[in-house]
């Protein structure tokens, strides 16, 4: 097991084994379950193990506020109940009651001034060659044997083709060059959006029986981009390999050992105030510099 330090190492112990038993059998998946793993076995087991609001306090950041802001408007947008042209206006007057928490101040108004403008000149033309099947819909779905639930933000047909397209809006930059090669420092964050996009295709064959045709992505930050790649199925059965190797791997752990980024452990991570690994990551960090 991971360090302690002194909270209650055998009421812990003993939750674990009964959780870890739990999660075996009757955990239900998200992506973001899985990826919490790889970005931090610590995080990951205070998160879905100990789940102790009262040892550690889980916290949400900045980062995660104003994406789920955005998205929000854009849901509304979507779903008929806001007007495209008053998006900015929405934006404006009801920030302060959705996004509370702050990061660095050239980076909030870096981020914010992006956003600003993509709802200032927010153009939906392309929507017109769609149906829309759903709106941040809620999905249900199993991957093997294990119980999965997502939310893909739009879903659509083509009106033309009568394919299904999913789509995804995310605050990353446009990930491609010119000449349409990934860029290589999205590679990582790339990779890790096809994954959680095919799992969605898993899950709309489920309820469709069929496999969506494309995978975009809204680059909002990016001034509404529309990154788009074709359904591939050989990276579909990778990534259905990929999170079973992942759930096989967390039901064998054994140590959970952090990963002392300074940067995620000081603003990513959910317990970034309350683990005791953030103040060893910082000391880790002035030793280098």
């Amino acid at each position: 097991m991971g360090k302690i330090f002194g909270k209650s190492y055998t009421r812990q112990r003993e939750r674990w084994c009964e959780s870890i038993d739990s999660d075996k059998n009757n955990v239900r998946w998200s992506y973001s379950r899985a990826t919490c793993f790889g970005h931090c076995k610590y995080e990951y087991y205070l998160s879905y193990i100990i789940r102790d609001n009262d040892l550690y306090l889980s916290e949400s950041n900045y980062y995660a506020e104003i994406g789920s802001y955005v998205h929000e408007i854009l849901a509304l947008i979507f779903s008929g109940e806001l007007a495209a042209k008053n998006a900015y206006k929405y934006f404006k007057k009801n920030y302060d009651t959705h996004v509370f928490y702050t990061a660095k101040q050239s980076t909030m108004d870096k981020t914010n001034s992006a956003i600003e403008e993509y709802f200032k000149n927010i153009n939906l033309d392309w929507l017109d060659q769609f149906e829309i099947l759903g709106v941040e819909l809620e999905v249900n779905f199993k991957v093997g044997d294990h119980d999965f639930i997502g939310f893909i933000d739009l879903l659509l047909r083509d009106k033309q083709s009568g394919k299904i397209v999913v789509l995804d809006h995310k605050s990353s930059e446009y990930p491609f060059k010119l000449n349409g090669e990934v860029k290589k420092k999205s590679e990582s964050s790339f990779n890790s959006y096809k994954r959680q996009m095919y799992l969605y295709c898993h899950a709309v064959n489920q309820l469709y029986g069929e496999f969506p045709d494309r995978i975009i992505w809204n680059h909002f930050k990016d001034g509404g981009k529309l990154a788009e790649i074709p359904f591939k199925e050989s990276e579909y059965q990778e990534t259905l390999k990929w999170f079973l190797n992942t759930v096989s791997e967390i039901n064998s752990e054994e140590n959970f050992e952090p990963n002392e980024d300074f940067f995620y452990c000081s603003n990513l991570c959910n317990f970034r105030n309350s683990c005791e690994y953030r103040e060893l990551s910082k000391k880790k960090r002035e030793k280098n510099v």
